[in-house]
């Protein structure tokens, strides 16, 4: 809750339907209010100050066009937690986080509730305590280190 008594507030950017109601009913179970945009121009007129946490999936209506959601949402707003979620392989070109900010969180299709909510409190306290995570460095950035 804010100081208002308000529930902190989550936007889900997911155009798969049944997917983005699955993770509004986890958000709030984890005590947030959400709004979902199925779309890149929806999640950016829709999306308030003051967002708690944002869930993103990488890929909307057949496009690449999370990257540019989440760096126009944290232009807005810097530091904004945010939880990515997406099929792609981790070693994908199109999975490639670095340059988005921080903190953010992958979740690979498909996802569990547990881990979403998990995911979502992490990335949080990452953003209140300024604590980075011990991992995040892709596979291959790490090839050929001694």
């Amino acid at each position: 809750m804010d100081q208002q008594g308000r529930a902190p507030l989550a936007l889900v950017v997911e155009d798969e339907a049944l997917l983005a109601l699955e993770m509004q009913d986890v958000l709030q179970a984890e005590g947030f209010e959400t709004q979902i945009a199925c779309t890149e121009a929806a999640a950016l007129a829709m999306s308030p100050d003051g967002l708690a946490v944002a869930v993103v999936n990488l890929r909307l209506n057949g496009r690449l066009l999370g990257h540019g959601v989440i760096r126009r949402l944290r232009e807005r707003q810097p530091n904004l937690p945010v939880v990515v979620v997406t099929g792609y392989d981790p070693d994908a070109p199109q999975a490639d986080l670095r340059g988005l900010g921080w903190p953010t969180a992958r979740l690979q299709k498909p996802i569990q509730s547990n881990e979403l909510g998990e995911a979502v409190r992490s990335v949080i306290v990452q953003a209140q305590t300024g604590a980075r995570p011990v991992i995040g460095r892709r596979q291959r950035d790490g090839a050929g280190r001694d």
